[in-house]
């Protein structure tokens, strides 16, 4: 599995995936005075190149911002790496369980933990497993093609973290950025999805060709 982690993260450094990666993270050492607008700025910018949907609820991405926004970026990273050493933190452990923004009938009804995730990815340096649909699909598939022996048979929201950073250890990957990659593409390939996975001139090439 290790191995196939390294391809499938050499393959991916010239499409359009890593260019829209390189281009948030750039957008995360940006200098912005107050703490809200920097925070909002990225949750805009993760949920609209990642999908995460976030900006269908009504003010979603402002009720989870205003709660970032009381940490600064050094906490949340010490907060971070203490998490994926299965550390306690109440920190990360109440904002993944709090729900932020309104459905059509004004109520509270869904967590943002595959935004959140998303969030602390880039925050630290890739470096902090990433929850979403694609990567819950794959998680089963992939335990049972390597044959990983681990007690997580599939992932939740509430385990993700603790499931992830024990198949990243077991696997010898040792890198979340590259897990995260390597789960993501896979289901891309399996999906025919093309489109971020290969370069623009690729992908349209691909698409010329039929």
């Amino acid at each position: 599995m290790k191995y196939f982690a390294t391809q499938h993260f050499n393959n991916l450094q010239s499409s359009q995936y890593a260019k829209e990666k390189a281009f948030i993270s750039t957008c995360f050492r940006m200098a912005v005075e107050n703490q809200f607008d920097k925070v909002k700025l990225r949750l805009h910018l993760i949920d609209s190149l990642y999908s995460t949907q976030m900006s269908k609820r009504y003010y979603g991405i402002e009720e989870l911002a205003e709660v970032l926004k009381q940490y600064s970026d050094e906490e949340l990273i010490r907060e971070a790496n203490k998490y994926i050493s299965n550390e306690k933190s109440e920190v990360l452990e109440n904002l993944f369980s709090e729900k932020y923004g309104y459905n059509s009938v004004g109520q509270k009804e869904k967590k943002a933990v595959s935004l959140i995730s998303k969030y602390l990815y880039f925050l630290t340096g890739y470096q902090f497993p990433i929850y979403d649909s694609l990567v819950k699909i794959a998680y089963p598939k992939v335990i049972k093609e390597f044959n990983i022996k681990t007690s997580y048979t599939k992932i939740t929201d509430a385990n993700f973290v603790q499931a992830l950073s024990k198949l990243n250890q077991l696997s010898e990957i040792n890198s979340f950025e590259k897990l995260d990659n390597y789960l993501w593409y896979s289901q891309k390939l399996e999906n025919n999805s093309f489109s971020l996975i290969l370069s623009k001139e690729e992908h349209l090439k691909k698409i010329k060709l039929g």
